[in-house]
């Protein structure tokens, strides 16, 4: 099966406390707090949500709160986001209102594939 077929939509639900890794296929909801790593295609921290850790994904989306390294391509942080820590990113965008106290790289985004090497 391709990735695409069993990429789909995981949610962690508001009053759930999980200390530890997260990969998940697809779309990932943060509705609760997580204390570790979390992998995702995409990664959504709600406004009730939470993570102190790590996140990455190859899009970013912070309503609520992050403290620590957060990795993404493109990053959204939200008027209502609360951000600590260090951002990488590809391409960023800041609401007004969101409070961050945060040091940020930008990476240049990978290249196009090209396909396999010539005699490969």
């Amino acid at each position: 099966m391709a990735a695409a077929e069993t990429a789909g939509r995981s949610v962690l639900a508001a009053g759930t406390r999980v200390v530890g890794d997260i990969d998940a296929p697809g779309h990932l909801e943060l509705q609760g707090r997580v204390e570790g790593r979390v992998t995702a295609e995409s990664v959504v921290i709600e406004d009730r949500g939470s993570v102190g850790g790590e996140v990455e994904g190859t899009s970013v989306a912070v309503r609520g709160a992050f403290d620590g390294r957060l990795m993404g391509g493109t990053v959204r942080i939200h008027a209502t986001a609360r951000v600590s820590g260090t951002v990488t990113y590809v391409s960023l965008m800041i609401e007004s209102g969101a409070e961050v106290t945060a040091g940020f790289d930008r990476v240049a985004p990978d290249p196009p594939s090209e396909g396999p090497a010539p005699g490969a």
